[in-house]
This record gives C-alpha cells, structure tokens and sequence, in this order.
C-alpha cells in the first residue's frame, strides 16, 4: 500500500446509522435507499471507514477514487428526488486496475506506468515510471457510470495481469487473502475480490483469459461470473494472455448481484467489433432475462454432465472429490438428472490435445499497442513511443511470471495474420464440436470443481495452479460462459468452489438460474473473519 491516498472521512449522521457494508448487496442496498434508511453518501462513508481500517492488512487497491464521496452526494439528490438512474444507483463498485477510468491513471499493477516509481533497467540504469491517464473511461466503466454506480477505487493487480496465483505487483506489492494470509488469493483479478469479500465495495469487476476471474472468486467465497466472449465491451481496458480471448466479468456475494452487473455491462458498440459479432451471432436476446431468469428449482429435470477425469484434468485430490461427490448430491436433490460421461465416448479429448493455442502463438503485443494508441491525450501511442520517452522497454522490472512467455517476439503477430487466424479458427472448431456434443447428449449443463487440489498457499507455483484448474484456458479458448459458486470451506478453512459451464455460447441466463437454485438451496458462502 505504497501509493495509496484516502478522501477524508466524514462524519456519520446519527439519524442515519452506517450500513453494515460486508453483508450488504445490490438488493439490500436498494431496499434500503426505498425505505428511507440510508443514503448513497452513507454507504459510501462507511465503505471508506473500512477501507481505512483493513486497507493496510489486505492491500486491495493501487488507487483511490478521491471524488467517490462528491458522487455519493450526487446520487443522495437524485435519490431523494426519485430519479435514480438505473439499476446500480448508488452502489458502490470496485474496478480493476486495468480499467480505464478518467483522471486516475491506469497502472496495470505495472512500476513503469507509474511515474512515482521506478524501474530499474540492467542496461540503462534506473527510470522514472510514466503515467498513463486515460481521455475517457472504459465502456464498462461508462456503463457502470450511466447505471448510476459509484466507483470506489481500482483494485491491485499483478503486473499486466500476467499472474495466475495472486496481485504480486511491481507498483504494489501483494494484495491478501481475507481468508487466511497464508492462502493464495487467486489469479489477476485478486484485488478486486478481496475488496468485494471484506466490503470495501458492494460488487466489483475482474477479468479473465485462464481463470482470472474464477480463482481469485473461489479463492475468497465470491461468485465470480466469466461471461461469453463479446458478451461485455473490452475497450479500454488493459489487455490480458490474449486479445482475442480476455473478457470482463462481474465478481460479487450472490448470485443477484452477478446478473444485475452483468445486465447493466452487456451490450454491443461500435467501439468494440467483438460485440458486434457477438450480436450478430444473438448474444443479447436474453439480456433483458439476466435477473427476471433467477429462479429456485432451475436444476429439476435439468440434464447435468459431471467431471470426467482425463477429460479435462486429472484425477481430484481426496479431500475435492468427497466435497465434489456431496455437492452432486445436493443438485440431484433438487432434481437434476446428472449424467457421468459427456465427452468419454467422444473424439473431444483427441481433436483438443491437437490444438493451437495461445501459447504457440498470439496478438498480445499488438494488444498493448492498441490500448495505448486509444489512450488519446499525451500519453505513448505505442510501445516504441513509451521505449522513447520512458528509456526503457514495457515490461522491463516486472515480476510477472508470464510476462516473458507473452512476450516473446517470436510468437506475437498481428491481429490479421495467418496464423493467429488459424488458432482462431481452430478454437472455433472445438467450441463447435463442444456444442454439438452438449447439444447431441441434450445437456443443460456441465457441473464440476473449479480445481482439481485444494486452494494452494500464497507461496504456491503459479503454472502448477493454472493447470489444476478443470475448466478455464479451455472455456476462455472457445469463448463459452461459466460462473464459480461459493460451495463452502475444507476441513483448514480454505474455501472452494464448483463451477457451472454453458451449454454454448450466450447461455449466460441458464448459468445463473442455476446458479441461483444452487445458492439458495445451500447458503455455503461466508464472510471472512477478520
């Protein structure tokens, strides 16, 4: 928490009681503005009050929103007036430091693009860091704003996002597991879900290439929602592994929460063509459905395909498969026609081992370049106008992990190149084939672990990590939704979660359906004891 300034704090009117911001949600809140029992500046002094208690344990952030509370105070108007704007008013959000959002700087957790830090160059010698401060907001962000969200701050990330265990920032340093600090907190989006996790925002966003939104969810007893590619613009926002994959998702406690954000991000723009085929291809019929399709006996007569070792990992830890084999029984409990063998009898296992993927070859540099020639403003247009005014290379002093395997000039093309086209191509291929399978078998569903082994220390090894996942760079590859439920804690405390995947693409209203009969059935999430 080197870098991070806190709005002073006001004083709370005694007429209006500070909420109890670790348990409150999108509908408690909501309630709560109806009733008259609190205002938005309520919630948000609160939120800041936390934030400036448990902030120094957990360091979440890599920045503060310094006007939250002049935003509060805002939507108190607009509330008292019975004009609220849209279905987040006056909630309170965490984004992810890789989201642009105007007159902060986007960091991507990176000591470079921070110019009160620096970087040290074997070569050159030490560099002062260069601030990268966005003209406009993301569209996310846009969206969030225009939905009458207030924005809390930008959560701490791990250099670029390339990390696939925890925020191991070269700007900030690592952000905490509320949970237990000797626990891993996730992957690239940590910061973000242990904020949400202790209440320092009500929801918050992450983003994903290979499970960067569901570890760090399953990580801290959050839902953690990896929607469709397309399905949520991407402009603006600090590019991941892979620009053809990443995708934004909601983090939040409830299932609620998950379709309510994602009602309000979803959405095509000509900013971003990905959504544009992403309508073309139907994605947003079901938009409108998100919250109106949560239910409570969604999994009755629901046909659910189970894990199959091999398939797609290997055989589950001990103590995973017990905890898997009771919540299998759990949803047959609420009808669901399980179904043991999806792929088993297929070519599936044959034509995926074939692949191309990500790491043979990707447009990640031409990504970056891409996001800063959008900054607009004075800011470095491309990686070779940063190399000259910084005096150093992007990625220089940086403790990702991954960073030197995406870097690597050998297998980065640009966006139209053959090649990148053919692992596009073969992607689609297998989300074909995948579909095709699902839709054959007429399952509704799959419903697995989210990890083969049990939550790793924060010591542990992150490709170890990205490998125990069942389902993630292989979703990610095909474009297909799944979201992390909370599924309760291990005999040590560690939490673990299980995953529901789609059927196919755009299948987003399903998931949470099930999600929701799943939550409500079992009420496994929670709070962490802090």
């Amino acid at each position: 928490m080197r870098h991070l300034r806190l709005p002073a704090i006001p004083a709370t009117e005694a007429s209006r009681p500070v909420p109890d911001v670790a348990t409150l949600t999108i509908e408690t809140i909501r309630a709560g503005y109806d009733k008259g029992e609190f205002l938005p500046s309520d919630v948000v002094g609160a939120c800041l009050a936390r934030i400036k208690m448990l902030e120094p344990l957990l360091n979440a952030f890599i920045s503060i929103n310094q006007d939250m509370l002049a935003d509060a105070r805002r939507m108190d108007a607009e509330v008292a007036s019975g004009r609220p704007r849209g279905l987040l008013h006056g909630i309170p959000v965490i984004i992810k430091d890789s989201m642009n959002l105007v007159g902060t700087r986007t960091t991507a957790g990176y000591a470079g693009f921070a110019a009160d830090d620096r970087v040290i160059d074997p070569a050159t010698g030490c560099h002062n860091g260069i601030d990268l401060m966005p003209v406009e907001d993301a569209m996310l962000v846009a969206r969030l704003k225009e939905a009458g969200a207030i924005i809390i701050g930008k959560s701490n990330l791990p250099d670029f996002g390339l990390d696939g265990l925890r925020a191991d920032s070269s700007h900030n340093g690592d952000a905490l597991n509320p949970y237990g600090d000797r626990f891993a907190p996730g992957a690239s989006s940590t910061g973000t879900a242990t904020a949400v996790s202790v209440g320092f925002g009500t929801v918050g966003l992450g983003t994903d290439t290979a499970g960067s939104i569901l570890f760090p969810a399953s990580a801290q007893s959050l839902v953690g929602l990896k929607p469709s590619f397309g399905l949520i613009p991407i402009h603006g926002v600090f590019p991941g592994l892979s620009s053809h994959h990443d995708v934004p998702g909601p983090m939040t406690k409830t299932v609620y929460d998950a379709a309510a954000l994602l009602a309000v991000l979803a959405g095509p723009t000509e900013k971003d063509p990905r959504t544009l085929a992403a309508a073309d291809a139907g994605a947003f019929r079901d938009g409108a459905g998100y919250v109106t399709a949560l239910r409570k006996g969604a999994f009755k007569g629901a046909r659910i395909g189970l894990y199959e070792p091999g398939q797609w990992a290997a055989d589950l830890h001990p103590a995973v498969a017990e905890h898997y084999r009771r919540m299998v029984a759990i949803i047959e409990s609420l009808g669901a026609i399980t179904v043991p063998v999806v792929f088993g009898d297929t070519d599936w296992k044959d034509q995926w081992d074939a692949r191309r993927f990500f790491v043979h070859c990707n447009s990640y540099l031409a990504g970056v370049d891409a996001f800063l020639a959008g900054l607009g403003g004075n800011n470095p247009a491309s990686r070779a106008d940063f190399k000259e005014r910084a005096g150093f290379d992007i990625g220089v002093g940086t403790t990702a992990p991954l960073h030197g395997l995406l870097a690597n000039p050998d297998i980065n093309v640009q966006p139209g190149d053959p090649r990148i086209v053919a692992v596009m191509e073969a992607a689609a291929a297998l989300r074909k084939r995948y579909e095709d399978i699902l839709a054959e078998k007429s399952i509704d569903a799959l419903f697995v672990p989210r990890s083969i082994n049990p939550l790793p220390d924060l010591d542990g090894d992150t490709v170890q990590y990205l490998g125990d996942q069942v389902v993630g760079t292989q979703i990610n590859e095909m474009g297909l939704p799944v979201i992390t439920i909370p599924a309760g804690f291990l005999a040590d405390g560690r939490p673990i979660a299980i995953d529901i995947v789609g059927p196919a693409r755009f299948t987003e209203a399903k998931l949470l359906a099930l999600a929701y009969d799943f939550e409500q059935a079992t009420l496994l999430r929670k709070g962490p004891r802090i």
